[in-house]
């Protein structure tokens, strides 16, 4: 609850921190209260504000991934009120542990559940995931205390006594834990704020430079082929100077989701600067390249965008650096080779594609990292 205050918008924090209180609640009556109030209070409510506790658990894993708190959260509770309605279980203590045994079960097992399917965001869930699964192992264990709860024997008391060490330590780990995941939520968010374009929502220079290095690296060892494509904007100030940067901003937009709408899954594409994009392409072959360059600049030409009564039409120009499994280059080199050959396709009247020549020959692509772009007031 104290995390909650410190992030009010992550509501997941708010639905955990109610959670445990109830559970604070349910054990305050069912265990120290115990036979000094009377069995309504107890057993009924205490354990209908435990099957509450578990629900909401499962509520809160599925508010943390942008789901909506379900009502069957409360379905616990339901089921142990009519569970208590039946005599022959409410008059075994057995009987009683089973059913909420099994309430406690079900709600942790679709806790770990909210979160597994939610992997793969970058946040740490693995230690929140076993920790729950063994929680949800321990909770059988209640059902042979409830049944000696009042004559237990020596095993009887080692069980309890184990039983409220696990509650103790699951509850204060797993508060633990649920603000790790948060924290960890808002550190990955952070993350990729730094490495994605504001206006285009692309992989920034920093990001692609970052990810690049990364999947040039796994190309090499798989041994796969691969190219590099850069895309420059063909009088791109001529827009701005003419319909306003707001209507430059639009086409760069444009251009982004025709050139992405063409891409693999496993492709990285990126602003470079300006109105400079590129792509890194793994496992894929010279000719795999140029026909996907020729794909988005003839996506690009036939496309417009319309600014009030005026129809925009751009081109764009496009280099290619194929790079075999034979070569080596870091992501600089190939950016300065793939430079050349967008340069040469400025040079042969834009809207065009060139190979870069100097891939061809099957030569090591090293460019020194300080090496600048071109700056083209053509473009």
């Amino acid at each position: 609850m104290l995390s909650w205050l410190q992030h009010r918008t992550v509501a997941a924090l708010g639905v955990w921190g109610s959670g445990f209180l109830l559970s604070s609640m349910a054990t305050t009556l069912i265990i120290v209260l115990r036979g000094t109030i009377p069995d309504f209070w107890s057993i009924i409510v205490g354990n209908a504000l435990l099957a509450a506790a578990y629900g909401i658990l499962w509520g809160g894993a599925r508010k943390f991934e942008g789901k909506n708190v379900s009502i069957l959260a409360l379905a616990g509770v339901g089921l142990w009120l009519a569970a208590c309605s039946i005599s022959p279980i409410y008059a075994r203590p057995e009987a009683r542990a089973a059913v909420m045994a099994a309430i406690g079960i079900c709600y942790t097992l679709l806790a770990v559940l909210e979160l597994w399917r939610g992997r793969g965001d970058g946040v740490w869930r693995w230690p929140i995931m076993l920790l729950l699964l063994a929680h949800a192992a321990s909770i059988p264990i209640h059902i042979p205390v409830a049944g000696a709860w009042k004559h237990p024997d020596p095993a009887d008391v080692d069980l309890l006594t184990f039983m409220v060490f696990e509650a103790a330590f699951v509850s204060i780990c797993a508060s633990y834990l649920f603000g790790s995941l948060v924290n960890d939520r808002i550190a990955v968010a952070y993350q990729r704020a730094s490495l994605t374009d504001p206006l285009t929502g692309v992989t920034n220079r920093r990001g692609f430079f970052q990810m690049g290095e990364r999947l040039l690296i796994r190309t090499r060892f798989a041994n796969q082929p691969a190219a590099l494509i850069m895309f420059d904007l063909d009088r791109f100030k001529t827009i701005n100077d003419k319909f306003g940067h707001g209507t430059g901003d639009e086409v760069l937009v444009a251009f982004c989701r025709l050139a992405t709408a063409q891409l693999r899954d496993n492709d990285l594409f990126g602003r470079i600067g300006g109105e400079e994009f590129a792509s890194l392409l793994p496992n894929t072959t010279r000719q795999d390249a140029l026909s996907l360059a020729e794909r988005v600049r003839a996506a690009v030409e036939s496309a417009s965008l319309r600014v009030g009564d005026h129809a925009i039409r751009a081109t764009v120009s496009v280099g290619v650096v194929p790079l075999t499994n034979d070569a080596s280059a870091d992501l600089a080199g190939l950016l300065d080779a793939a430079d050349h050959a967008l340069y040469r396709a400025k040079e042969a009247g834009r809207n065009c594609v060139e190979l870069s020549s100097f891939v061809a020959e099957s030569a090591p692509l090293r460019r020194p990292r300080d090496l600048s772009i071109h700056k083209r007031s053509a473009a």
